[in-house]
């Protein structure tokens, strides 16, 4: 992908990935400087942990030697943090885990609202500033750990291709019409069962009432997502040259991750300098399936179960240093992505992490939690245990992601502080 500048011109083409685009005309000189400056989160996890003894450097500090499977990450020496001794102290669900990484909460347990997931928070905040609120995406199938405001949790796309389509293929105007009609008719609908639940608020119970209030929630959110698809029904996605996208180009299975993998990282970069969204979600899943890379023949799933054997355990480590190359070489196309003020990588918090640790003893303890990007001081290996010899709470850091993406808050679902002290942050 050739870098681009977002400067003060009407139009710019990007190329990235075997596809063009033409990103669509702004209003205003103003209004492409503050996409230039925007705020953007992006959250890459793994389905099964990554192995402590070849994921966690053995000295903390700037100058920390690289671990096993962190040699990519070494160009980008400065601008990330790797954290040691940081989880959610309230999970212990083993694989269950999984799907609390992005919230910090046991979601069986909880009621609607109490659940949202950090990106959604962010998402919500932003609205429809973009096309997409939100972009998620897993290969190896889904394992989403996003949820709304109203504990809905969110579908992912399990394909680059089906991820392309959403953000760059244009209905046809029979498809386009349908859509408007859809979006019409469930507005109507919305209206209807809206007028229905106050009209029962007088005549129940509190506990009906809390109930109620939670329904309402969630229509509320129904009626902003289909006001935001309104604002963006007839404003042109960004152009796509037809000789630059081979769309039979889908590897040779969902687990041709070596294909499959880079052709992920390139649409979402894609998707942040077009400015399609602002919060993305992408995630390796869990499964036992044999992922498609030089050397590897055993099935994910047992070889994170490794028991400490030899040929298990070299195998989950070209998977492993696999999930880090690719992050290390998204890191570098949003640093060759200029902006106004520097890159697309000065304003991009980048989280990679699993929830869960060590999956060949179902441990939720000491995740693997690397962040980099987004303007921050970033630490290099940073001891993350607390003066009480506990581990600092990983919602502490979302308090602060959230704080520098802009958004006021205190504590993020039950943070006990958070990490300014540590990565200084953005006012």
């Amino acid at each position: 992908m050739k870098p681009f500048p977002i400067a003060p011109t009407r139009r710019h083409f990007l190329k990235g990935a075997g596809v063009s685009l033409t990103l669509p005309f702004l209003e205003s000189l103003d209004a492409e400087e503050e996409v230039a400056s925007a705020r953007r989160m992006v959250f890459v996890s793994t389905g099964l942990g990554m192995n402590p003894a070849t994921f966690f450097p053995n000295e903390f500090g700037a100058d920390f030697t690289a671990s096993p499977v962190l040699p990519a990450m070494m160009e980008h020496r400065g601008d990330f943090t790797l954290f040691s001794h940081m989880d959610h102290p309230n999970i212990f669900n083993k694989h269950g885990g999984i799907k609390s990484l992005l919230n910090g909460v046991q979601n069986d347990n909880s009621k609607p609202g109490e659940n949202v997931s950090i990106d959604q928070v962010a998402a919500t905040h932003l609205g429809y500033t973009t096309r997409f609120p939100s972009l998620h995406i897993s290969l190896g199938g889904a394992e989403n750990a996003s949820y709304t405001p109203s504990g809905i949790r969110l579908r992912q796309e399990t394909s680059p291709h089906a991820l392309f389509q959403k953000l760059f293929v244009a209905d046809s105007a029979a498809a386009s019409k349908a859509r408007a009609l859809e979006l019409k008719e469930q507005g109507s609908v919305l209206d209807l069962i809206r007028t229905q639940a106050r009209r029962l608020e007088s005549g129940v119970s509190r506990a009906d009432r809390n109930k109620l209030e939670e329904y309402l929630t969630a229509i509320r959110e129904a009626e902003e997502r289909l006001q935001g698809i309104r604002r963006w029904q007839n404003i042109d996605k960004p152009e796509v040259g037809d000789d630059e996208y081979d769309p039979r180009a889908h590897g040779d299975g969902s687990m041709d991750y070596g294909f499959l993998g880079p052709i992920m990282f390139d649409l979402l970069a894609l998707a942040l300098q077009s400015d399609s969204s602002r919060i993305i979600t992408a995630n390796f899943g869990m499964h036992n399936h044999v992922i498609e890379l030089d050397g590897v023949s055993t099935g994910y799933h047992s070889l994170s179960h490794h028991g400490k054997r030899e040929s298990q355990l070299r195998q989950l480590q070209i998977i492993e240093t696999f999930y880090i190359t690719q992050l290390s070489r998204f890191i570098a196309k949003l640093k060759a992505s200029n902006t106004v003020g520097g890159s697309l990588f000065d304003d991009t918090m980048v989280f990679f992490g699993s929830g869960i640790s060590d999956a060949s003893r179902h441990s939720n303890r000491n995740l693997p939690i690397i962040l980099a990007g987004g303007g921050l001081k970033h630490q290099g290996h940073y001891d993350a245990v607390q003066h009480n010899g506990r581990q600092t709470p990983l919602n502490n850091l979302f308090t602060t992601m959230l704080q520098n993406f802009g958004i006021e808050t205190e504590a993020f679902n039950g943070a006990t502080g958070d990490l300014n002290h540590v990565l200084g942050g953005r006012a």
